[in-house]
């Protein structure tokens, strides 16, 4: 009969047979371990089981005389099926997770029907208003001040409306400032 450590050397060489009586020895430390961390889940047994058995091989072939291979093996598989039930619990977070980003983009377009800022009605209502006003404004500018209004209203600075224009930097703002006291007086 030969002893563990021989076994162990002979199953690490690739030895089917050493393999298999080692196996056999430590097998029900590999069920109980995946049996303690799959929290007695027959459908995550086989699995835990699966992860024991790829960490019992992976320990037969890192492993390095000195300290026992009962406490190496059970270290082992501590941590490999530790790691594989935190990773399953990360992917029940994340499907929580999911469902609950659903739920709240869904209560925002709900909200969103219900708010007043989207409300069809009113926003062409609003632009009406504000073309009403603009009209009016407009009534009162030059052709050089409604051409400097249209530019700010599309997002032009006072810069690029100089060169637009051809006009000098204090020009513009003088302009700027004459129909801000136009609109003021409208008001």
């Amino acid at each position: 009969m030969t002893n563990n450590y021989e076994l162990l050397y002979l199953a690490s060489e690739n030895d089917d047979e050493a393999f298999e009586k080692i196996y056999k020895k430590y097998s029900s430390t590999i069920y109980n371990k995946a049996k303690k961390y799959s929290g007695n889940n027959a459908q995550n047994l086989d699995d835990f089981i699966n992860i024991g058995n790829l960490t019992f091989y992976n320990t037969i072939k890192k492993y390095k005389y000195g300290c026992s291979f009962n406490t190496y093996l059970n270290t082992c598989l501590k941590n490999s099926l530790q790691n594989y039930q935190k990773s399953l619990n990360r992917y029940k977070n994340k499907i929580l997770d999911e469902a609950l980003s659903l739920y709240e983009e869904r209560s925002m377009v709900i909200d969103s029907i219900f708010d007043e800022r989207y409300n069809p009605e009113k926003i062409i209502l609003a632009e009406e208003s504000y073309q009403v006003f603009r009209d009016k404004i407009i009534e009162n500018l030059t052709w050089e001040e409604e051409l400097v209004l249209t530019l700010k209203e599309q997002d032009y600075s006072p810069k690029e409306i100089s060169q637009i224009i051809d006009n000098n930097l204090k020009s513009v703002y003088n302009i700027i400032n004459k129909i801000q006291k136009k609109v003021s007086n409208i008001m």
